[in-house]
Protein backbone atom coordinates (compact mmCIF):
# COMPACT_ATOMS: atom_id res chain seq x y z
CA UNK A 1 0.00 0.00 0.00
CA UNK A 2 1.40 3.14 -0.97
CA UNK A 3 1.93 5.58 2.01
CA UNK A 4 0.44 9.48 1.93
CA UNK A 5 -0.45 11.46 4.16
CA UNK A 6 -4.07 12.53 4.13
CA UNK A 7 -5.53 15.41 6.33
CA UNK A 8 -8.75 16.03 4.31
CA UNK A 9 -10.40 19.03 4.91
CA UNK A 10 -14.25 19.03 6.85
CA UNK A 11 -15.51 19.84 3.25
CA UNK A 12 -13.83 17.03 1.98
CA UNK A 13 -15.35 14.77 4.62
CA UNK A 14 -18.87 15.94 3.68
CA UNK A 15 -19.14 14.28 0.53
CA UNK A 16 -21.74 11.15 -0.20
CA UNK A 17 -20.17 7.86 1.28
CA UNK A 18 -21.28 6.62 -2.00
CA UNK A 19 -18.26 7.68 -3.51
CA UNK A 20 -16.41 5.07 -1.88
CA UNK A 21 -15.45 1.91 -3.42
CA UNK A 22 -16.87 -1.00 -0.80
CA UNK A 23 -14.60 -3.44 -0.11
CA UNK A 24 -11.52 -1.61 -0.97
CA UNK A 25 -10.64 0.43 1.57
CA UNK A 26 -7.19 1.72 -0.21
CA UNK A 27 -9.13 3.68 -2.80
CA UNK A 28 -12.13 4.81 -0.34
CA UNK A 29 -10.95 8.49 0.38
CA UNK A 30 -14.19 10.29 1.66
CA UNK A 31 -15.88 8.60 4.71
CA UNK A 32 -15.18 5.07 6.08
CA UNK A 33 -11.68 4.67 5.56
CA UNK A 34 -8.43 6.31 6.25
CA UNK A 35 -7.15 5.99 2.56
CA UNK A 36 -3.99 3.85 3.85
CA UNK A 37 -2.69 6.97 5.01
CA UNK A 38 0.52 7.04 7.52
CA UNK A 39 -1.30 9.54 9.15
CA UNK A 40 0.99 10.77 11.92
CA UNK A 41 4.34 10.63 10.39
CA UNK A 42 5.33 7.55 9.05
CA UNK A 43 6.97 7.03 6.10
CA UNK A 44 6.35 3.70 5.11
CA UNK A 45 9.50 2.05 5.21
CA UNK A 46 9.78 -1.59 5.74
CA UNK A 47 10.23 -2.08 9.16
CA UNK A 48 9.09 -0.46 12.70
CA UNK A 49 11.65 2.01 13.77
CA UNK A 50 12.98 3.26 10.77
CA UNK A 51 9.86 5.72 10.21
CA UNK A 52 9.62 9.44 11.32
CA UNK A 53 11.72 10.18 14.69
CA UNK A 54 9.03 10.61 17.81
CA UNK A 55 11.41 13.52 19.38
CA UNK A 56 11.27 15.94 16.01
CA UNK A 57 8.32 14.91 14.31
CA UNK A 58 5.15 16.76 14.40
CA UNK A 59 2.61 15.35 17.83
CA UNK A 60 -0.29 13.97 17.35
CA UNK A 61 -2.81 14.25 20.02
CA UNK A 62 -5.31 11.28 19.91
CA UNK A 63 -8.46 10.87 22.61
CA UNK A 64 -10.24 7.20 23.29
CA UNK A 65 -13.46 7.84 24.28
CA UNK A 66 -16.05 4.68 25.48
CA UNK A 67 -16.68 2.56 28.56
CA UNK A 68 -14.72 -0.78 29.78
CA UNK A 69 -14.32 -2.30 26.07
CA UNK A 70 -11.90 0.49 25.82
CA UNK A 71 -9.98 0.42 29.01
CA UNK A 72 -10.40 -3.27 29.18
CA UNK A 73 -11.52 -3.82 32.37
CA UNK A 74 -9.75 -6.49 33.51
CA UNK A 75 -5.51 -6.78 34.11
CA UNK A 76 -3.20 -6.83 32.69
CA UNK A 77 -4.86 -4.81 30.01
CA UNK A 78 -6.81 -2.29 32.19
CA UNK A 79 -3.43 -0.41 33.87
CA UNK A 80 -1.57 -1.20 30.77
CA UNK A 81 0.80 1.72 29.60
CA UNK A 82 -1.07 3.92 32.18
CA UNK A 83 0.26 6.85 33.73
CA UNK A 84 0.89 9.49 30.93
CA UNK A 85 0.99 13.13 32.38
CA UNK A 86 -0.58 16.27 30.28
CA UNK A 87 1.06 18.22 27.97
CA UNK A 88 3.97 15.56 26.41
CA UNK A 89 6.10 16.89 23.93
CA UNK A 90 6.66 14.12 22.29
CA UNK A 91 4.84 10.56 21.73
CA UNK A 92 4.60 8.27 24.45
CA UNK A 93 3.98 4.74 25.40
CA UNK A 94 2.04 6.35 28.79
CA UNK A 95 -1.63 7.17 28.25
CA UNK A 96 -3.20 10.28 29.73
CA UNK A 97 -6.30 8.76 31.90
CA UNK A 98 -8.16 12.22 31.61
CA UNK A 99 -11.11 10.51 34.48
CA UNK A 100 -8.43 9.66 37.16
CA UNK A 101 -9.66 11.39 40.47
CA UNK A 102 -12.45 12.61 38.99
CA UNK A 103 -15.81 12.20 41.36
CA UNK A 104 -19.41 11.92 40.03
CA UNK A 105 -20.08 10.68 36.86
CA UNK A 106 -16.56 10.76 36.02
CA UNK A 107 -15.31 8.47 39.32
CA UNK A 108 -14.03 5.63 38.20
CA UNK A 109 -15.44 2.27 39.16
CA UNK A 110 -11.87 0.08 38.54
CA UNK A 111 -8.83 1.52 39.87
CA UNK A 112 -6.91 3.67 37.89
CA UNK A 113 -5.15 4.93 36.38
CA UNK A 114 -5.91 3.20 33.11
CA UNK A 115 -4.05 2.98 29.94
CA UNK A 116 -6.08 -0.09 28.53
CA UNK A 117 -6.56 -0.71 24.80
CA UNK A 118 -5.19 2.62 23.89
CA UNK A 119 -2.35 1.93 25.98
CA UNK A 120 -1.60 -0.97 23.09
CA UNK A 121 -1.93 1.31 20.30
CA UNK A 122 0.21 3.72 22.03
CA UNK A 123 3.00 1.25 22.12
CA UNK A 124 2.55 0.24 18.77
CA UNK A 125 3.16 4.21 18.01
CA UNK A 126 6.54 4.18 19.54
CA UNK A 127 7.86 1.19 18.28
CA UNK A 128 6.59 2.62 14.85
CA UNK A 129 8.71 5.68 15.09
CA UNK A 130 5.11 7.69 15.20
CA UNK A 131 5.03 10.80 17.72
CA UNK A 132 1.39 10.23 19.57
CA UNK A 133 0.33 11.60 22.70
CA UNK A 134 -2.83 9.31 23.63
CA UNK A 135 -5.45 10.45 26.22
CA UNK A 136 -8.35 7.86 27.29
CA UNK A 137 -11.85 9.08 28.86
CA UNK A 138 -13.58 6.47 29.44
CA UNK A 139 -16.30 5.26 31.77
CA UNK A 140 -17.23 2.35 32.66
CA UNK A 141 -20.79 0.70 31.42
CA UNK A 142 -21.81 4.06 29.92
CA UNK A 143 -23.24 5.90 26.52
CA UNK A 144 -21.47 8.12 24.16
CA UNK A 145 -24.68 10.73 25.00
CA UNK A 146 -23.70 9.99 28.75
CA UNK A 147 -20.48 10.15 28.60
CA UNK A 148 -20.54 13.54 26.24
CA UNK A 149 -22.85 14.72 28.77
CA UNK A 150 -19.94 14.29 31.51
CA UNK A 151 -16.94 14.75 29.87
CA UNK A 152 -17.86 17.27 27.11
CA UNK A 153 -15.08 19.46 28.31
CA UNK A 154 -12.77 16.71 27.87
CA UNK A 155 -13.99 15.66 23.99
CA UNK A 156 -14.36 19.17 22.40
CA UNK A 157 -11.16 20.57 22.26
CA UNK A 158 -9.14 22.31 19.75
CA UNK A 159 -6.11 20.25 20.10
CA UNK A 160 -7.38 17.03 19.00
CA UNK A 161 -6.10 15.59 16.20
CA UNK A 162 -8.26 12.67 16.01
CA UNK A 163 -11.01 11.43 18.71
CA UNK A 164 -12.08 7.61 18.63
CA UNK A 165 -15.68 6.57 20.08
CA UNK A 166 -16.79 3.72 21.44
CA UNK A 167 -20.30 2.83 22.00
CA UNK A 168 -22.06 1.11 24.54
CA UNK A 169 -21.82 -2.62 23.72
CA UNK A 170 -25.67 -3.05 23.22
CA UNK A 171 -26.77 -0.05 22.34
CA UNK A 172 -26.30 0.02 18.58
CA UNK A 173 -27.99 -3.73 18.31
CA UNK A 174 -31.79 -4.57 18.21
CA UNK A 175 -33.81 -4.79 21.05
CA UNK A 176 -34.61 -8.79 19.21
CA UNK A 177 -30.51 -9.02 20.00
CA UNK A 178 -30.31 -8.10 23.35
CA UNK A 179 -33.75 -8.78 25.42
CA UNK A 180 -33.26 -5.01 26.72
CA UNK A 181 -35.41 -2.51 24.81
CA UNK A 182 -34.07 0.38 27.65
CA UNK A 183 -30.48 -0.01 26.61
CA UNK A 184 -30.70 -1.65 22.51
CA UNK A 185 -31.20 2.24 20.80
CA UNK A 186 -29.61 2.01 17.32
CA UNK A 187 -30.93 5.84 16.40
CA UNK A 188 -29.56 7.08 19.63
CA UNK A 189 -26.62 5.70 18.72
CA UNK A 190 -26.26 7.35 15.27
CA UNK A 191 -27.91 10.24 16.61
CA UNK A 192 -24.79 10.54 19.43
CA UNK A 193 -21.99 9.92 17.06
CA UNK A 194 -23.43 13.07 14.70
CA UNK A 195 -23.77 15.47 17.86
CA UNK A 196 -20.23 14.64 19.09
CA UNK A 197 -18.90 14.35 15.74
CA UNK A 198 -20.00 18.32 15.26
CA UNK A 199 -19.58 19.29 18.59
CA UNK A 200 -15.73 18.18 18.03
CA UNK A 201 -14.99 19.74 14.42
CA UNK A 202 -16.60 22.53 16.16
CA UNK A 203 -13.59 23.37 18.23
CA UNK A 204 -10.84 21.01 16.04
CA UNK A 205 -12.66 21.66 12.19
CA UNK A 206 -9.79 19.08 11.04
CA UNK A 207 -9.93 16.75 14.06
CA UNK A 208 -10.29 13.10 12.14
CA UNK A 209 -13.38 10.87 14.07
CA UNK A 210 -13.10 7.02 14.10
CA UNK A 211 -15.80 4.81 15.24
CA UNK A 212 -14.23 1.91 17.10
CA UNK A 213 -17.01 -1.05 16.20
CA UNK A 214 -16.87 -3.51 18.84
CA UNK A 215 -17.11 -7.55 19.08
CA UNK A 216 -20.14 -10.00 19.49
CA UNK A 217 -20.65 -10.64 22.74
CA UNK A 218 -20.32 -14.03 24.11
CA UNK A 219 -22.67 -14.20 27.03
CA UNK A 220 -25.30 -12.47 24.41
CA UNK A 221 -24.89 -15.22 21.89
CA UNK A 222 -25.34 -17.87 24.71
CA UNK A 223 -28.88 -15.82 25.60
CA UNK A 224 -30.06 -16.47 22.18
CA UNK A 225 -28.84 -20.07 22.07
CA UNK A 226 -31.02 -21.04 24.90
CA UNK A 227 -28.12 -20.78 27.25
CA UNK A 228 -27.71 -24.64 27.78
CA UNK A 229 -24.32 -26.04 26.32
CA UNK A 230 -25.64 -29.34 26.61
CA UNK A 231 -28.71 -29.14 24.43
CA UNK A 232 -27.85 -30.49 20.65
CA UNK A 233 -28.61 -27.48 19.45
CA UNK A 234 -26.41 -25.32 21.02
CA UNK A 235 -22.88 -25.31 19.33
CA UNK A 236 -24.66 -24.22 15.76
CA UNK A 237 -27.20 -22.09 17.34
CA UNK A 238 -24.47 -20.49 19.12
CA UNK A 239 -22.14 -19.83 16.00
CA UNK A 240 -24.96 -18.24 14.42
CA UNK A 241 -25.90 -15.85 16.91
CA UNK A 242 -22.64 -15.18 17.28
CA UNK A 243 -22.26 -13.90 13.99
CA UNK A 244 -25.96 -12.12 13.82
CA UNK A 245 -24.82 -10.09 16.62
CA UNK A 246 -20.98 -9.69 14.16
CA UNK A 247 -23.49 -8.24 11.54
CA UNK A 248 -25.50 -6.20 13.85
CA UNK A 249 -22.75 -4.21 14.92
CA UNK A 250 -20.99 -3.91 11.36
CA UNK A 251 -24.23 -2.70 9.97
CA UNK A 252 -24.80 -0.11 13.08
CA UNK A 253 -21.48 1.32 13.01
CA UNK A 254 -21.33 1.71 9.05
CA UNK A 255 -24.67 3.12 8.96
CA UNK A 256 -23.84 5.67 11.73
CA UNK A 257 -20.63 7.00 9.34
CA UNK A 258 -22.55 7.12 6.56
CA UNK A 259 -25.66 8.90 8.33
CA UNK A 260 -22.90 11.37 9.65
CA UNK A 261 -20.93 11.68 6.71
CA UNK A 262 -17.85 13.37 8.23
CA UNK A 263 -16.32 10.27 9.95
CA UNK A 264 -13.10 9.28 8.69
CA UNK A 265 -13.28 5.55 9.22
CA UNK A 266 -14.85 2.76 10.99
CA UNK A 267 -11.75 0.48 12.83
CA UNK A 268 -13.55 -3.13 12.49
CA UNK A 269 -12.41 -4.77 15.73
CA UNK A 270 -15.92 -7.01 15.68
CA UNK A 271 -14.77 -8.16 12.06
CA UNK A 272 -11.29 -8.37 12.60
CA UNK A 273 -12.72 -10.74 15.69
CA UNK A 274 -15.35 -12.74 13.12
CA UNK A 275 -12.46 -13.13 10.97
CA UNK A 276 -9.99 -14.91 13.93
CA UNK A 277 -13.12 -16.99 14.56
CA UNK A 278 -13.53 -17.94 10.86
CA UNK A 279 -9.60 -18.50 10.31
CA UNK A 280 -9.07 -20.50 13.49
CA UNK A 281 -7.16 -18.41 14.75
CA UNK A 282 -9.46 -18.20 18.04
CA UNK A 283 -11.91 -20.42 19.98
CA UNK A 284 -15.47 -19.19 18.77
CA UNK A 285 -17.06 -21.32 21.48
CA UNK A 286 -15.55 -21.99 25.13
CA UNK A 287 -18.64 -22.79 26.28
CA UNK A 288 -18.58 -26.30 24.74
CA UNK A 289 -14.80 -26.48 23.95
CA UNK A 290 -13.42 -24.14 27.00
CA UNK A 291 -10.28 -26.51 28.38
CA UNK A 292 -10.85 -28.74 25.25
CA UNK A 293 -9.06 -26.34 22.67
CA UNK A 294 -5.55 -24.99 22.39
CA UNK A 295 -6.98 -21.85 20.61
CA UNK A 296 -7.13 -19.07 22.75
CA UNK A 297 -10.36 -17.28 23.98
CA UNK A 298 -11.02 -13.21 22.46
CA UNK A 299 -12.89 -12.76 25.34
CA UNK A 300 -11.79 -12.81 28.91
CA UNK A 301 -11.17 -16.00 30.79
CA UNK A 302 -10.40 -16.88 34.22
CA UNK A 303 -7.68 -15.24 35.62
CA UNK A 304 -6.57 -15.88 39.61
CA UNK A 305 -4.71 -12.40 39.71
CA UNK A 306 -6.48 -9.90 38.91
CA UNK A 307 -8.26 -6.29 39.90
CA UNK A 308 -11.37 -6.55 40.45
CA UNK A 309 -11.61 -10.32 41.06
CA UNK A 310 -13.75 -12.48 38.63
CA UNK A 311 -14.80 -16.08 39.56
CA UNK A 312 -15.30 -17.26 36.37
CA UNK A 313 -15.48 -15.99 32.53
CA UNK A 314 -17.54 -13.25 31.18
CA UNK A 315 -17.37 -13.92 27.99
CA UNK A 316 -18.20 -9.72 27.12
CA UNK A 317 -14.79 -8.31 28.05
CA UNK A 318 -11.70 -8.76 25.80
CA UNK A 319 -9.09 -11.08 27.06
CA UNK A 320 -5.50 -10.19 26.25
CA UNK A 321 -5.87 -11.49 22.72
CA UNK A 322 -8.99 -9.89 22.13
CA UNK A 323 -8.03 -6.39 23.31
CA UNK A 324 -4.62 -6.86 21.40
CA UNK A 325 -6.37 -8.20 18.22
CA UNK A 326 -8.20 -4.73 18.67
CA UNK A 327 -5.71 -2.73 19.41
CA UNK A 328 -4.01 -3.76 16.13
CA UNK A 329 -7.15 -2.89 13.98
CA UNK A 330 -7.17 0.49 15.47
CA UNK A 331 -3.30 1.19 14.69
CA UNK A 332 -4.06 -0.23 10.87
CA UNK A 333 -6.89 1.81 10.50
CA UNK A 334 -5.77 5.00 12.07
CA UNK A 335 -1.83 5.34 11.25
CA UNK A 336 -1.96 3.32 7.58
CA UNK A 337 0.98 1.30 9.35
CA UNK A 338 1.43 -2.33 8.17
CA UNK A 339 1.14 -4.06 11.66
CA UNK A 340 2.41 -7.48 10.16
CA UNK A 341 5.41 -5.52 10.32
CA UNK A 342 5.61 -5.75 13.62
CA UNK A 343 6.17 -9.17 14.31
CA UNK A 344 6.47 -11.65 16.48
CA UNK A 345 8.55 -10.11 18.86
CA UNK A 346 6.29 -7.23 19.13
CA UNK A 347 6.92 -5.50 22.41
CA UNK A 348 2.95 -5.16 23.47
CA UNK A 349 1.92 -8.65 22.73
CA UNK A 350 5.04 -9.58 25.17
CA UNK A 351 4.47 -7.66 27.50
CA UNK A 352 0.95 -8.88 27.49
CA UNK A 353 1.73 -12.24 27.87
CA UNK A 354 0.62 -13.49 24.19
CA UNK A 355 2.97 -15.94 22.36
CA UNK A 356 5.26 -14.81 19.64
CA UNK A 357 3.36 -16.88 16.87
CA UNK A 358 -0.22 -16.07 17.82
CA UNK A 359 0.35 -12.09 17.87
CA UNK A 360 2.10 -13.03 14.59
CA UNK A 361 -1.43 -14.61 13.70
CA UNK A 362 -3.51 -11.56 15.66
CA UNK A 363 -1.52 -8.96 13.28
CA UNK A 364 -2.25 -10.84 10.07
CA UNK A 365 -5.57 -11.01 11.08
CA UNK A 366 -5.78 -7.39 11.83
CA UNK A 367 -4.41 -5.70 9.01
CA UNK A 368 -6.92 -8.43 6.39
CA UNK A 369 -9.78 -6.80 8.31
CA UNK A 370 -9.35 -3.19 7.52
CA UNK A 371 -7.21 -3.73 4.28
CA UNK A 372 -9.97 -5.71 2.92
CA UNK A 373 -12.91 -3.51 5.14
CA UNK A 374 -16.32 -4.11 3.56
CA UNK A 375 -18.41 -1.47 4.60
CA UNK A 376 -21.66 -2.40 3.20
CA UNK A 377 -24.35 -3.43 5.01
CA UNK A 378 -24.62 -7.60 5.51
CA UNK A 379 -27.68 -9.36 5.89
CA UNK A 380 -29.90 -6.24 7.12
CA UNK A 381 -33.59 -5.60 6.58
CA UNK A 382 -33.61 -2.07 8.05
CA UNK A 383 -31.39 0.72 7.89
CA UNK A 384 -29.99 0.71 11.89
CA UNK A 385 -30.23 4.50 12.28
CA UNK A 386 -33.61 4.26 12.00
CA UNK A 387 -34.70 1.65 14.75
CA UNK A 388 -35.33 3.24 18.19
CA UNK A 389 -35.42 -0.19 19.79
Amino acid sequence: MKAHIFKPTLKARRLPAASCLIGMASLCCVALTNCGGDWGGNTGSANPGNGSNPATASIQHILFVGDSFTHGRYTPVRPYNSGGTEGQATGSPRVVDENFGQTGARAELESGPWGGIPGIFAELAVEANLSYDVHIEAISATSLAANFAAASSVIVQPKWDAVVLQELSAKPLPGALTNNSDISDPKGFCSSVQTIEQAVHGAAANARIFLYETWARGDLANTLAGGDPGASSFPGSFLGNLTALTDATHNAYYSAARHDGAIAAVAPAGDAWQLAWNQGNANPDPFVTSGQSDLPSLWYGINAVNDPQITSPDYMHPSIFGAYLSGLVLFQQITGFDVRKMGNTETAAAQLGIPATVAGQLQQVAWQAVTQENSAPINQTLDPCTLSK
